[in-house]
């Protein structure tokens, strides 16, 4: 189930609500309902929500797909636009395997990186990309936000308000 964390920014000392998932989301993923909906609400505001003409050239959606849908349900479009992301950051540089999966990260650390791959978790990127996609936009926030934002799923509202230490999928 997806929750809320908070943490202080490394430069500015203010206090950030983030977010994470409990289990993978995508293909082969354990495509819980309340984490495929912060994954597809994440997808959303990346590919839909940018008004600069700077961010819509850097992350296109897809040219055949009219809206990533909130349903809770990893279908073959959440699945296309999570392949699509981690596309789109592979063709910028960053070291992400080309698969169509999300795992959480660790520690609630959106830096954290993999114990076998070395490398940044793609969520924490995602996570990272929609907050750059917000404070870029201008007005208000919607990811610090979304557990009160009236354009959040009420469902996943709901999940948000949980808080916990460490996703789920690593708790031993």
């Amino acid at each position: 189930m997806a929750y809320h964390f908070l943490r202080v920014g490394k430069q500015s000392g203010k206090t950030f609500r983030e977010y994470n998932i409990d289990f993978s989301v995508g293909e082969g993923g354990s495509n819980l309902d309340d984490d495929v909906r912060l994954v597809q609400t994440l997808l959303h505001i990346v590919f839909y929500e940018p008004t600069s003409a700077e961010l819509r050239a850097a992350l296109p959606p897809l040219a055949d797909v009219a809206d990533m849908p909130v349903t809770g349900t990893c279908g073959s479009i959440t699945k296309r636009y999570i392949a699509h992301f981690k596309k789109v950051l592979r063709e910028n540089g960053q070291a992400l395997h080309p698969d169509a999966v999300l795992d959480p990260f660790r520690d609630n650390d959106p830096e954290s990186k993999g114990t076998i791959s070395k490398t940044k978790y793609a969520f924490g990127f995602l996570l990272d990309t929609a907050i750059n996609c917000q404070a870029k936009k201008g007005g208000s926030n919607w990811v610090d936000d979304l557990i009160e934002d009236e354009r959040t799923d009420k469902k996943l509202a709901t999940a948000l308000a949980a808080t916990r230490k460490q996703a789920r999928q690593y708790i031993r």
